[in-house]
């Protein structure tokens, strides 16, 4: 036996370690929170944009219709330039705008679609159509 005791090293961690260890994961804690927030507002805006350009392509379409005379004459007649359409349970505010363009009988229709209950506009598509007389 020796004259001096020998002395056993404790096992585990040191308070410090344990500290550096939380920061780390609460960092990467933190960024995956954030980043999952920000998959969620991209979800968000992507279904906003896609149902705005679903119609604005719905309301050319029928100005389409229109200028090709696969319309009754009645009903071409009452088209509005200004409206609401009904998609995925929510009213899309919609509006028409048509300029004639260079050319015979050409004209530039433009439907602008807002984002409801926002003054954002979800999405703006124009179209080019010769009117048949």
């Amino acid at each position: 036996m020796s004259a001096f005791p020998t002395r056993r090293r404790a096992s585990g961690f040191t308070l410090i370690e344990v500290a550096v260890a939380l920061a780390i994961v609460g960092w990467v804690m933190g960024s995956a929170l954030y980043l999952v927030k920000q998959y969620a507002d991209e979800r968000v805006r992507l279904r906003e944009q896609f149902y705005a350009t679903q119609v604005s392509w719905n309301q050319l379409l029928e100005r389409y219709q229109q200028s090709e005379k696969w319309t009754a004459a009645n009903k071409a007649a009452n088209r509005a330039t200004k409206g609401a359409e009904r998609q995925a349970g929510q009213e899309w505010p919609w509006q028409l705008e048509i300029k004639e363009a260079m050319g015979r009988d050409l004209y530039r229709y433009q439907v602008r679609v807002s984002v409801p209950n926002s003054d954002r506009q979800g999405a703006a598509l124009f179209l080019y159509l010769v009117e048949k007389n």
